[in-house]
């Protein structure tokens, strides 16, 4: 091989080299948090953890955290894993290192809906970051449609703090009961109770709607009288 030839093939793997380096360690330059998989994370990692667990649970979910890891790094249920890395970090006060830990699995793998679903009820109950919580409530709707919870954290984004769409509230629920029928009374039992809840409660303040949806509940389940609203 000539001297040209060669020097070009050691360019190419240095180029090839670089690609993956940056695929792996994200494009911020960063190799730190989510992404250094050969961290042993300790409770430093997280101050502010004992504020909602005691020393066992933290102690506990720490284990629980450098296994997933260790999953990561021999390979295994890498979907899985970041999945629960998200969680275990959420539940030790990381939201931003629950975030990383859930795109990565939406990159691992974009066709299963469970971590859109994580990150809207993320965005929307602890970071506050409405329209990203709007972006993956839709997305992971439009991904699996038989997921209550799914449509009540898209609807309360809407009810509580992007009220300005709160007129999509009925038709989002109305939409989620007929792709659901076998469990269709909760989500009329949602809209009964909010439309009698006045502006005070950020509702509907329709008793008319109320009343047709309190009736199209009890249909459906009388148990559920008491859950509705005393009209």
């Amino acid at each position: 091989m000539s001297k040209r030839n060669i020097i070009a093939a050691v360019l190419v793997i240095i180029v090839a080299s670089c690609v993956a380096y940056f695929y792996f360690i994200g494009f911020d330059g960063s190799n730190g948090g989510e992404d250094d998989l050969d961290k042993i994370y300790t409770a430093d990692d997280f101050p502010d953890a004992l504020e909602t667990m005691n020393e066992e649970i933290l102690q506990l979910s720490l284990k629980d955290l450098n296994g997933q890891y260790q999953d990561l790094r021999d390979g295994q249920y890498i979907y899985l894993s970041w999945i629960n890395v998200g969680i275990l970090k959420k539940r030790l006060g990381d939201n931003p290192g629950a975030e990383k830990a859930w795109l990565k699995a939406i990159d691992y793998n974009p066709n299963i809906s469970l971590a859109y679903g994580n990150l809207a009820d993320l965005y929307l109950f602890n970071m506050g970051e409405y329209e990203k919580a709007e972006e993956y409530y839709q997305k992971v709707l439009s991904m699996s449609t038989d997921n209550y919870t799914y449509y009540h954290g898209l609807v309360s984004l809407y009810r509580y703090n992007m009220t300005e769409k709160a007129n999509l509230i009925e038709g989002i629920m109305i939409k989620g009961a007929e792709a659901n029928p076998s469990g269709a009374e909760s989500y009329y039992m949602y809209l009964a109770n909010y439309f009698a809840e006045g502006p005070d409660s950020k509702g509907g303040n329709n008793k008319e709607k109320a009343e047709y949806y309190t009736q199209e509940t009890l249909k459906i389940n009388p148990d559920l009288k008491d859950q509705l609203p005393d009209l």
